[in-house]
């Protein structure tokens, strides 16, 4: 019998091949240190961190500690669910537009409002339904071909379903729709923080929280956005129940006039503000049920707007018309001064929020998005830079909106989900979501969509938004050191 290569064992039979165990724990730690090659055997496990002093005695004692405090941290930061789409489409649909509303309801009145808001809120559900559902096909269409990638922007699914036509259209309305956006929140904060102190002016205002926003071009990643997302809600929510209460509480003024709509310029220049609130935003790592997200924070807005619009317009009336930012009408206040304090934080955040995809896209135009952190850093400073100048040359609180309602979510939130969902899709068949009602009906729906937006948000409300915009110019001219003083 040949017994030299069987293992020892116990009196009880079982295996005991202890000095090779004993050595491959050696070998294991060896290999950590560097002084060998990592050679894992079985029975044993190691994680990416091992490769300090500490990893090495975790794994001589015989386990690894999980780092907590990272742990704890993404639980409160790191974003992707329902719950953060609902945070994040919140957090930006009423961010400095909440300031505007009661001027756009002395501009259409309290029906025009009123219908108005229910109508760009109901419109903006249903597309983003439509976007929900080309976001189900498009990831179908992935899994068929094979492709594990799981980059679906906006622009990206629009290529896959329709073409680079659309692609190229749907980045640029993206683009420019960011861009606005970044820029009002540098003029909003001027015109906020010049209410709080007007020992400075706007134009110096602007200057200050511009060169300041313009620092988060240094941030790596904006994936983080939870903390900031509850942040951005928690501000608004008292600014606008704020103005609510406050209003309520004094009422109407003894010379308080209602006049709304005075003309058909004014009614539509109204609209377009109201339809630049509600936009499209894809945040969460399963953007298929952001339908769910978005209903929740349609009835969240309503909630702080609604209220704030109507009450504010019921107490001041005509004079609203004259104040773009309604800190302007509320008397001074520790209260007040407060809600200023808050919304100047909030734009913060938002100018973040918006600057930081606007940072990516623009890093893909130049070529430069896979080279090292500090050469995009740099690169991203002459973008803050050109904000920067277009909010000091062009600081015309409210009348920006007008325009960017007009030309950028117009297009982004309600003309191309319409028009691409009615181009991706010939019939029914195939079709991973299946629509809720008649498709037919549904074609036809979107296409009305289109020409109402196409008619009155771009034809009537860009021409009044522009007619504005010039007269704003006239009155104020370019780099305006104080606007609406």
């Amino acid at each position: 019998m040949e017994i030299e290569n069987q293992p020892a064992t116990n009196t009880d039979g079982s295996s005991q091949d202890i000095s090779a165990h004993s050595t491959k724990a050696v070998d294991l730690v060896d290999s950590i240190r560097g002084t060998k090659p990592v050679v894992v055997p079985r029975g044993y496990s190691i994680s990416q961190s091992a490769t300090s002093a500490n990893a090495i005695n975790e794994l001589e004692e015989g386990t690894f500690r999980e780092n907590k405090i990272s742990s704890a941290w993404k639980a409160v930061s790191m974003g992707g669910t329902v719950f953060d789409g609902f945070l994040l489409a919140a957090s930006q649909e009423v961010g400095q537009s909440i300031l505007t509303l009661p001027n756009v309801f002395s501009q259409t009145g309290f029906a025009g409002g009123v219908l108005l808001e229910l109508t760009f809120a109901t419109l903006a559900l249903y597309t983003n339904y439509l976007l929900v559902c080309m976001h189900a096909q498009h990831r179908h269409n992935l899994k068929e071909s094979g492709d594990k990638k799981h980059t679906d922007p906006y622009h990206i699914i629009t290529d896959s379903l329709v073409g680079p036509g659309m692609k190229l259209f749907s980045v640029t309305v993206v683009f420019f729709v960011l861009l606005g956006l970044s820029t009002v929140q540098i003029i909003v904060t001027a015109s906020n923080c010049y209410i709080l102190s007007d020992s400075i002016s706007k134009r110096t205002w602007a200057l200050i929280w511009g060169g300041m926003f313009s620092l988060i071009a240094f941030v790596p990643t904006f994936r983080h956005y939870r903390i900031l997302s509850v942040l951005g809600i928690l501000t608004t929510t008292y600014t606008a129940w704020f103005m609510t209460i406050t209003s309520a509480i004094e009422g109407p003024q003894d010379y308080v006039v209602y006049d709304a709509p005075q003309n058909v310029e004014g009614f539509f220049n109204g609209f377009v503000q109201l339809l630049f609130i509600y936009g499209v935003a894809d945040v969460m790592d399963n953007p298929a049920s952001y339908d769910r997200s978005y209903f929740w924070s349609y009835l969240y807005v309503f909630s702080l707007t609604m209220p704030n619009a109507v009450t504010a317009y019921h107490t001041y009336g005509q004079a609203a018309r004259y104040n773009a930012n309604s800190f302007n009408l509320f008397p001074r206040s520790s209260a007040r001064d407060f809600g200023i304090i808050m919304m100047s934080l909030h734009q913060a955040v938002a100018f973040g929020l918006f600057a930081g995809p606007l940072f990516h896209m623009w890093e893909k135009l130049v070529h430069i998005h896979d080279k090292p952190f500090l050469v995009r850093a740099f690169a991203r400073l002459p973008l803050c830079g050109f904000m920067l100048l277009l909010a000091v040359a062009f600081p015309f609180f409210g009348a920006v909106n007008a325009i960017l309602g007009a030309f950028t979510t117009s297009f982004g939130t309600y003309v191309i989900p319409c028009v691409a969902y009615n181009l991706a899709f010939k019939s029914t068949e195939g079709m991973v979501k299946k629509p809720f009602m008649n498709f037919t009906l549904i074609k036809c729906l979107n296409w009305l969509v289109v020409l109402f937006v196409l008619g009155g948000g771009v034809g009537f409300g860009g021409y009044t938004s522009i007619k504005n915009f010039i007269r704003q110019i006239d009155q104020f001219h370019y780099f305006a050191e104080c606007y609406q003083c």
